[in-house]
């Protein structure tokens, strides 16, 4: 009896290893290994990689809802239109956070390529033609139009303070936490290079 539990221990504990070696390859858990890895070092960037997860996580849980409630009346019991959300969901997550660290290895192959004074020029044009598209719809529809734009706000806001941080941390010497820009993308590059083979 006893050499039953143990064998159905090992199978259960087998099992649970094989579902966390699987889960730690998809492309949102290595997002979230990114952010848990650079919340120290770097905590800014920490903190947009885990905005972007949760991006990823809002717009699978939208895609879900939408395929639950398309196919709950031709689901009686409602069984399968919870499976296909579920399935959806998955997809739509996972093809986020793969499309999410495809634009972060561009965008770190285009500062290398260009430098740190092109990056910051694109980074304060990206957040100026943010804020002019900000100001636009906000004339257009008024105040009111934040609630239902609360996303883009956010993303516009994170933009504005990794332009700020990216000028004082990358152009500034005399700053107390001035960084090396070439050091970091090189190393940046590795780090996302063993992420994405679930190093």
């Amino acid at each position: 009896m006893r050499s039953q539990f143990k064998a159905m221990a090992r199978r259960i504990k087998a099992a649970a290893s094989a579902i966390d070696d699987a889960i730690r390859q998809t492309h949102a858990a290595r997002l979230a290994i990114m952010a848990a890895k650079l919340r120290r070092a770097l905590p800014l960037i920490a903190m947009l990689l885990l905005a972007t997860l949760l991006l990823c996580l809002f717009l699978a849980w939208s895609s879900a809802r939408g395929v639950f409630l398309v196919l709950s009346p031709a689901s009686p019991t409602g069984i399968m239109s919870c499976i296909a959300a579920v399935v959806a969901g998955i997809a739509v997550l996972e093809l986020c956070a793969a499309f999410a660290i495809t634009i972060m290895t561009a965008a770190l192959q285009l500062a290398y390529d260009t430098g740190r004074h092109c990056v910051l020029a694109l980074l304060a044009l990206a957040s100026a033609l943010g804020l002019a598209l900000m100001v636009l719809h906000l004339s257009a529809e008024g105040m009111p139009a934040l609630a239902g734009s609360l996303l883009p706000t956010l993303s516009l806001c994170g933009l504005i303070v990794l332009t700020l941080w990216f000028k004082r941390a990358y152009l500034r010497p005399a700053y107390p936490g001035f960084r090396d820009f070439w050091a970091d993308i090189v190393e940046a590059r590795h780090f996302l290079m063993r992420a994405a083979h679930g190093e």
